[in-house]
């Protein structure tokens, strides 16, 4: 059994031409769990939270996230969970959904409040000035290892940030890395395999 590597590999300096901006864009893609196709998910063979592809089984897609308003998607976070002879993180994806129908509680609030899911969503931050990788930081994938399960679903008729709809907090613990990326060439191509995950694939 080999000695994992938990060594840092580079200067903690700012970065002066690409500074980091906070935020998340408005729109992203979430899937049920059981839907990804683990098997044909690859990983960059040199950085090991790249993921270069995230497959869907036959069949089945992912869906798209659209929070509206100046910060979409607050309170989303990673956060540092210390354990007995490991430390892991606890990913955060909060949401809203601005509406209460029949078809949306059946179709979307009862699957979200008993099923595991994987998150894609783009930061603001994308690293486009880089000459190696640009557009390796736009887009960040939660809920690959463990799945996003709900930790808080909540109605409230009088809420101003929601309008009447709903407030929903999923939750990945024991996460062995800080935060998993997906890309490959570059951003325009790694946007467009985003965008492709929310069609079926294959019969």
């Amino acid at each position: 059994m080999g000695v994992c590597d938990n060594l840092i590999k580079k200067d903690i300096i700012p970065s002066c031409d690409g500074p980091i901006v906070p935020g998340i864009e408005q729109e992203g893609v979430i899937a049920n769990r059981a839907d990804v196709d683990f098997a044909a998910t690859t990983f960059n063979s040199t950085r090991k939270n790249v993921i270069e592809t995230l497959a869907m089984k036959s069949g089945k897609k992912a869906y798209k996230i659209v929070v509206y308003g100046g910060t979409p998607f607050t309170g989303t976070n990673i956060a540092l969970a210390t354990g007995t002879y490991r430390n892991t993180f606890t990913n955060t994806v909060n949401m809203v959904v601005l509406a209460n129908s029949p078809d949306v509680c059946g179709d979307i609030i009862d699957g979200l409040a008993n099923g595991e899911f994987v998150v894609v969503l783009e930061n603001k931050s994308k690293d486009l000035q880089k000459e190696d990788n640009p557009g390796d930081s736009a887009f960040q994938v939660y809920g690959y290892y463990q799945g996003l399960k709900a930790a808080e679903i909540s109605n409230d008729k009088y809420s101003e940030d929601t309008d009447g709809g709903w407030l929903v907090s999923l939750t990945e613990t024991k996460v062995p890395k800080s935060a998993l990326f997906l890309y490959k060439t570059s951003y325009e191509t790694t946007k467009a395999a985003v965008d492709a995950l929310t069609s079926a694939v294959g019969g």
